[in-house]
């Protein structure tokens, strides 16, 4: 009776390197597919509160906007490729260690290569558009709270791009770090690990 419930299959397959491992692969998957349709919708949001900008305000919109593809381009991007390395085995090593390696490698990348570039667009885009340009940064704010909108002056957007710069460093640096900490943890012996269970 028990091989026909969910929960005991489920189980018995996270506990399998192979299973743990495809679980994750896929889940990542699907989170760039909802982070693709998320910031589509975000795009032409975006899109539509530019038309409400003066002409020169629009231009620095515009621009920003761009930004904002290459990163999604990237987030998207960074993660199918983290994906596939997720599905591959790691000999020697547990697979929930080297699952959480890789997803910390690929959190710093998503982060660091966003926030690099949307400091860089945000600066240009309130050069252009000063403090009106917050109808568009304010989308980004939850997620990258540097995004300020500020008077239109060139110590403003430099400040923008700076700080981008920096907390995308960090990103990735901290990201790279824990993963490779990780990574030092001693392997168990005999090959490659599934999931350890408890004992009682």
């Amino acid at each position: 009776m028990e091989k026909y419930l969910l929960a005991p299959l489920l189980i018995e397959k996270l506990g399998q390197g192979d299973g743990f491992r495809s679980f994750f692969a896929r889940l990542l998957k699907a989170l760039a597919i909802v982070g693709a349709f998320a910031a589509l919708i975000v795009f032409f949001l975006g899109w539509k509160d530019l038309f409400a900008l003066s002409s020169e305000a629009m231009i620095g919109g515009i621009l920003y906007q761009m930004t904002f593809v290459v990163a999604v381009y990237l987030a998207v991007h960074c993660t199918l490729l983290r994906a596939a390395q997720v599905q591959e085995a790691a000999p020697g090593r547990p697979a929930a260690i080297s699952v959480a390696s890789v997803v910390l490698r690929l959190v710093g990348e998503v982060w660091g290569f966003a926030s690099a570039l949307l400091g860089s667009g945000g600066a240009v885009y309130v050069w252009f558009a000063g403090r009106r340009a917050e109808i568009l940064l304010d989308k980004m704010r939850a997620f990258f709270p540097f995004l300020k909108a500020g008077p239109a002056t060139f110590s403003a957007g430099a400040e923008l791009i700076i700080q981008g710069l920096l907390y995308g460093a960090l990103a990735l640096l901290l990201g790279y770090l824990f993963s490779e900490l990780l990574q030092l943890l001693p392997a168990g012996s005999g090959g490659e690990q599934g999931v350890a269970e408890p004992q009682d």
